[in-house]
C-alpha cells in the first residue's frame, strides 16, 4: 500500500469516527433522554405497528431498574371506570413511576421486572377483555390518538430501521442508532463516489468533511427521523450510478423513496442514463420502473403485514394528497429556497440546542458550480451525476410547493447533502489551483527553517 493511500485511509477514519463518536455521546446524553422532535410521531408509530405483529420491546429505567408498560384503555368511560384498579394492582407489585396520559386514555407505569408478568395476569383478572390492552415499553408522548397513530401517510422503510433499533432496546439512543450508524456510512459512501468522480484523494476528503461537519445531517441523524435514512440511500444511488451499476442505482432509488416519498426526486438521472446506456426497451423499463417499485414495496411489508394490503394501499394513494397539502401555520415553515440561506431552522430540542440548520456555503456552491459544470464536466464527466441529483431533487421539491405542498421545513434539505458534497469535493478540486497552496506551504516551511538557523546562531553567539 502507497504512503499516500494509507494517509488518506487514516485521516478519513479519524473523520467518519470522531464525529460519529460526538454524535452518538450527544445522542445518548442524559439531556436527550426523551423524545426529541419529530420523534414524537416516528417512534410511536414504530412501537405501535410492532405491537400489532404482536412483537414486544422493552424500557428498563437505569436508575430503578423497573420496566416500563402502557396501560391504554379502549375509550375514556373505561379509563375513567378501571383508572383506579390500574393504579392498585400496579401499587400491589411495587410500581415505582405513574404518569397519567390527559390527550389519550391510558398510563404509564414502571414495574420491577419480576412482578411484570403477576400484573399483567392480575388485570387480566380484574378488568373485562377488551377494556385495555397493554404495550410494554418507552412512554408515549401526550398526543391526541398517538396509541393508533401508524404514520402511513410516509414510506415504511424509516420505520422498519428504526423498529430494528428498538428491537435491542425501547430506549432513545436505540432508536437513534440506525441513524447514527448511517452518518457514518454516508461518510464512506459519499467517499468512494467521490473518489470515483474524481480520481482524487484530495476532492474525496473535502466532499467527506462537508458530510461530517455538515449540520442537517448531523441534527437529523441526532433524532430518530427519516430523512437521514432518505439521505443514506441516496448516497448509495449516487455511488451506484458512478460505477454505472443502474440496477443497483434503481434498487438504492426504491430503497430512499421506501424511506420517504423525496428519495425518488433523483429518478430523472437515472431515467436519462438508462436512456442513453440500456439496450431494449425491456431493460429499460426494467431498470427505470420495474425496480425500483419492486424494491420500494418489500420495506412496506412490515405495515402490509400489520394492517393488510387494501389499507395500506388506500393509505399510501391518499398521502400524495396530503403531502400536496398546506398543513396550516408553522413558524418553523421553511420553502425550499430559504434552505440556500439557512433562513428557518427546524427546532428539535431547546436546552441543549438541536436545530436542523443548512449550510449555506454548500448549498449556494451549487447555484454558483451552474457555471462551471459545463468546464469540469470535459475533465470529470461524471461529475454531472451528483449535480444532476441535486438540482432534480430540487425541482420537485420547488414543484411540490407549486401544487400546493407549502408546508416544508429545513430537515428536508437532508437529502440534498450528499449530492452537493459529491459535487462540491470534485469541483473545487478541479477549479482550485491547489499548486498555489503547495508552494505556499513550502515557502512557510523554509522560512521556519529560516528562523530556527538564525536563532540557533544567535544562541551560539550569546554563549
Amino acid at each position: 500500500m502507497k504512503r499516500e493511500t494509507l494517509v488518506f485511509i487514516l485521516i478519513s477514519a479519524a473523520i467518519i469516527l470522531s464525529s460519529f463518536g460526538y454524535l452518538y455521546e450527544t445522542a445518548s446524553s442524559s439531556a436527550l433522554r426523551g423524545y426529541i422532535g419529530d420523534e414524537v410521531w416516528y417512534v410511536p408509530a414504530s412501537r405501535n405497528v410492532l405491537h400489532l405483529l404482536g412483537v414486544d420491546v422493552h424500557y428498563v429505567n437505569s436508575t430503578t431498574g423497573s420496566e416500563g408498560v402502557n396501560v391504554i384503555f379502549s375509550n375514556t368511560t373505561s379509563k375513567l371506570r378501571y383508572m383506579s384498579t390500574v393504579e392498585m394492582v400496579a401499587y400491589d407489585y411495587n410500581a415505582t413511576f405513574e404518569m397519567e396520559y390527559y390527550k389519550f386514555p391510558g398510563v404509564y407505569l414502571e414495574i420491577p421486572p419480576k412482578n411484570l408478568r403477576m400484573f399483567r395476569e392480575s388485570l387480566a383478572k380484574q378488568l373485562p377483555a377488551g377494556s385495555y390492552y397493554i404495550v410494554p415499553g418507552f412512554r408515549y408522548p401526550d398526543k391526541d390518538n398517538i396509541q393508533n397513530y401508524l404514520n402511513l401517510e410516509h414510506s415504511f422503510l424509516g420505520k422498519d430501521l428504526i423498529m430494528l433499533g428498538m428491537m435491542l432496546g425501547d430506549r432513545p439512543i436505540d432508536w437513534r442508532l440506525p441513524g447514527l450508524i448511517e452518518f457514518a456510512l454516508i461518510g464512506v459512501v459519499v467517499l468512494l463516489a467521490t473518489y470515483r468522480i474524481s480520481e482524487s484523494y484530495l476532492a474525496s476528503l473535502i466532499a467527506l468533511v462537508f458530510v461530517a461537519v455538515d449540520p442537517t445531517l448531523q441534527a437529523t441523524a441526532l433524532a430518530a427521523m427519516l430523512d437521514i435514512h432518505v439521505a443514506f440511500f441516496f448516497s448509495l444511488f449516487i455511488l451506484m450510478l458512478a460505477y454505472d451499476r443502474r440496477m443497483s442505482a434503481a434498487a438504492a432509488l426504491g430503497l430512499a423513496a421506501s424511506a420517504k416519498l423525496s428519495g425518488a426526486f433523483g429518478w430523472p438521472v437515472l431515467a436519462i442514463k438508462a436512456f442513453k446506456e440500456e439496450r431494449g426497451l425491456i431493460r429499460f423499463m426494467t431498470t427505470i420502473v420495474l425496480v425500483p417499485i419492486a424494491v420500494f414495496l418489500i420495506p412496506n411489508l412490515t405495515a402490509i403485514k400489520a394492517v393488510g394490503f387494501e389499507y395500506w394501499l388506500k393509505e399510501f394513494l391518499a398521502s400524495f394528497r396530503w403531502n400536496l397539502s398546506y398543513k396550516g401555520p408553522n413558524p418553523s415553515t421553511s420553502p425550499f429556497w430559504q434552505w440556500f440561506v439557512n433562513s428557518t431552522p427546524f427546532p428539535f430540542h431547546f436546552n441543549p440546542n438541536v436545530y436542523a440548520q443548512t449550510d449555506p456555503f454548500l448549498l449556494l456552491a451549487m447555484v454558483v458550480f451552474i457555471f462551471a459544470i459545463p468546464w469540469v464536466h470535459r475533465r470529470r464527466a461524471k461529475v454531472v451525476i451528483p449535480f444532476g441529483v441535486f438540482w432534480s431533487t430540487v425541482a420537485f421539491f420547488a414543484l411540490q410547493y407549486a401544487l400546493g405542498g407549502t408546508t416544508q421545513f429545513s430537515f428536508y434539505a437532508t437529502v440534498l447533502v450528499p449530492p452537493a458534497a459529491v459535487t462540491m469535493g470534485t469541483v473545487l478540486n478541479e477549479i482550485i489551483r491547489w499548486e498555489a497552496f503547495r508552494e505556499s506551504l513550502k515557502a512557510y516551511w523554509r522560512w521556519i527553517l529560516h528562523v530556527k538557523r538564525r536563532v540557533r546562531g544567535v544562541i551560539r553567539t550569546s554563549q
